[in-house]
């Protein structure tokens, strides 16, 4: 069962006895670990060990709001990120935790999982900050100063320059509780911060904004295009605007960030020639996760900016989100990128909080 990964938030229904499926019971809660014998779920009751052949039913749930309101303005800033973080996740990722020190070279994480637990470490050949870079999720067990010591440790044994992404609660400057502790550190240290990055969320159905399905978010002289795979075209796209602050770097790296997540999906806008032929406008890469999806790679043309191209491509994707049952989405756009902020503000998203990367010199 897929959904049984470590730091899913799920809902399992299981037998009370081995063999019996009429007496059954129900468990929400986070998966811890799951192998072929077991399945350890953390709830609001406490740790619960469920035997693997006794799961009868999963399903996936969102993360736990933290306040009533709308699904999207509701959830945490920490849950956002991880969110964020399994949407662009490399092969090369470590979590920074006391308990999972002692097994260090064993089974990597990238195989069982994205987890919940400690700070996550990630490397890549790509040139892109989010999978080159450490994200504090919850308390490592180390105790800031160690836990940073450790941060350099491993980018230093990359031959990598350290890097946290570090992220506020909300739209302020104020770090959130997970990292506020690596402030005085990172400056004491002579880490410098990135301009700040925009998490924005928002609504599928309003997003979609009257589009029952992708195709009825195309924009006049253009086709909407759903697949599973990228075009060379759009790697050319891609390669050639690469985000502020973002160096070169590996090309198959990057197709393989691209690329990883399933469900994946990119959302093409193309004009057609009457000749038959067409040429892509614009395109984003789409990823569920969490019963989230994430709005990743979105670009236009530049000679066809502002004629509604990237905002048909939006509209498509959610719209094929909300198809599916997606209620709520996230994006993370540099501060900078005043065309995308208006693009997303317009179609109803809200920024819910910032994040810098900052970088050891």
């Amino acid at each position: 069962m897929d959904d049984l990964q470590p730091g899913r938030r799920v809902v399992i229904r299981y037998s009370l006895e081995p063999g019996d499926t009429h007496s059954t019971s129900d468990a929400l809660g986070v998966v811890t670990s799951a192998d072929e014998a077991v399945v350890d779920i953390d709830t609001k009751r406490g740790p619960l060990r469920i035997p693997r052949p006794q799961v009868l039913l999963v399903h996936e749930v969102p993360p736990a709001p933290t306040r009533s309101g709308r699904t999207h303005e509701i959830v945490s800033a920490v849950d956002l990120r991880r969110i964020s973080a399994a949407a662009w996740l490399p092969a090369d990722v470590s979590w920074l935790h006391v308990e999972n020190l002692r097994n260090e070279g064993g089974e990597s994480d990238a195989e069982i999982g994205l987890l919940q637990k400690g700070w996550l470490l990630r490397s890549s050949d790509s040139a892109t900050r989010r999978a080159n870079s450490c994200l504090p999720v919850t308390d490592s067990g180390l105790g800031w100063e160690q836990g940073l010591d450790a941060v350099e440790e491993w980018y230093r044994n990359r031959e990598k320059p350290s890097r946290i992404q570090i992220y506020s609660a909300d739209d302020s400057s104020a770090l959130a509780p997970e990292c506020e502790g690596l402030a005085p550190l990172l400056s004491a240290r002579g880490y410098s911060p990135s301009e700040a990055v925009l998490l924005l969320t928002g609504s599928t159905a309003e997003a979609a904004d009257g589009a029952s399905n992708p195709a009825e978010a195309a924009a006049p002289g253009l086709i909407i295009d759903v697949a599973d795979a990228p075009t060379p075209e759009h790697f050319a796209a891609w390669t050639s605007q690469r985000s502020t602050g973002d160096a070169p770097g590996s090309d198959e790296s990057f197709r393989g960030l691209i690329e990883a997540d399933q469900p994946c999906e990119f959302v093409t806008a193309y004009a057609e020639h009457p000749d038959g032929s067409r040429s892509m406008v614009a395109a984003c890469r789409v990823v569920e996760r969490s019963k989230w999806g994430v709005i990743t790679n979105l670009i236009t043309r530049p000679d066809l900016r502002r004629r509604g191209a990237g905002r048909a491509v939006v509209r498509a994707a959610a719209a094929l989100l909300a198809q599916r049952g997606v209620r709520s989405y996230l994006v993370d756009i540099e501060v900078g990128n005043e065309a995308s902020l208006g693009l997303f503000t317009s179609l109803g998203a809200t920024v819910r909080h910032r994040s810098w990367y900052a970088e050891q010199g």
